[in-house]
């Protein structure tokens, strides 16, 4: 999506966030570690994890450029065309921790990119090249890529799977 404001931005966040919170809520937690929601059968946890996981990918980028740095895009030792990659080692890294845990994991890191976002000014977050690190586009791309739009995908993701449960 493209955001002509920061206050546009911060709306989708919080209401894509609250979306997908109460689409979380509606499973019973049993179901959460259940494989075949998505991917190669990736539980609800696993999705979790993999949100988180791009929030903190984000925020490492972000301070790094902060610092002057050129952080490695999307991870040190990926480059964009192996996301596929990257998301698989991410599954394998958080699999099998705790739901309780990925949920705090996921609050806490969606709270610090809102803050983030929040904290930043309307030219910091919508003027293409601002920053060294993201090149011609606009910290936003990144920020909602990892924030709203992610979010979205969740919910797909999970209505899909909901689908298939009915």
């Amino acid at each position: 999506m493209r955001y002509s404001t920061k206050s546009d931005l911060i709306r989708d966040i919080e209401e894509q966030f609250s979306s997908l919170q109460q689409s979380l809520a509606a499973i019973p937690r049993e179901h959460y570690d259940e494989a075949g929601v998505w991917g190669d059968d990736w539980s609800i946890n696993d999705l979790i994890a993999h949100l988180s996981a791009w929030h903190g990918l984000f925020l490492g980028w972000y301070h790094a450029g902060v610092r002057g740095e050129s952080p490695e895009l999307p991870a040190s030792g990926y480059k964009w065309n192996e996301t596929p990659r990257l998301n698989r080692d991410i599954w394998k890294e958080h699999r099998g921790r705790a739901t309780d845990d990925l949920l705090k994991a996921f609050d806490a890191s969606h709270a610090e990119v809102l803050e983030l976002a929040r904290q930043s000014s309307p030219q910091d977050l919508l003027e293409p090249g601002r920053f060294g690190w993201t090149r011609k586009n606009a910290l936003v791309t990144y920020l909602g890529a990892n924030t709203a739009s992610h979010y979205r995908f969740a919910q797909k993701v999970l209505k899909r799977w909901g689908r298939q449960q009915a």
